[in-house]
């Protein structure tokens, strides 16, 4: 194990790499679906003079579902944005009771998203889509999988931070 962390610390750390790479490639199976998708309907329309519609909605729905699982893998990577200006102008004590907040508010607005997503979620089963007549619910249910993946994956490099610094 590394640097005398506690266990639970290697296993979440262990955890939150194999969420990355699943996530990693769900999002670049998600895209590689997308690409492939848009090219077999431009080649429809030009050369054989016929447009699919349900191209359009399977572009649709593979790019949200791509957006959500590239998400996760961006927290892993610490790739999205942070203004880290004024924390680091801050005294020592206070940027640590700004960043707990920071981290505090990231894992609410997740929980939030997550919840929303599954009730948004659950009233769109009853709806199908209008080119390729799927319930709503499929490519809905990319919210609640992808927010609560990050949800999940937050936490975990929060604890699997621990010790580091």
């Amino acid at each position: 194990m590394g640097k005398d962390r506690p266990i639970f610390v290697e296993i979440t750390r262990k955890i939150s790499e194999k969420i990355k790479h699943l996530s990693l490639f769900l999002a670049g199976m998600f895209l590689l679906i997308n690409i492939i998708d848009i090219v077999f309907s431009v080649i429809s329309r030009y050369f054989f003079s016929s447009s699919l519609v349900w191209t359009e909605e399977l572009a649709r729905f593979t790019l949200i579902w791509a957006v959500m699982f590239a998400g996760v893998a961006a927290l892993s990577y610490g790739e999205h944005v942070s203004i880290t200006i004024v924390v680091e102008k801050l005294p020592k004590p206070l940027s640590r009771i700004l960043n707990f907040l920071r981290h505090i508010i990231i894992i609410a607005v997740l929980l939030f998203m997550t919840y929303m997503g599954f009730e948004y979620t659950n009233n769109a089963w009853g709806m199908t889509t209008l080119a390729m007549n799927i319930p709503k619910a499929v490519p809905l249910m990319s919210i609640p999988v992808g927010m609560g993946l990050m949800l999940i994956q937050y936490i975990l490099i929060l604890i699997s931070s621990i010790g580091d610094k």
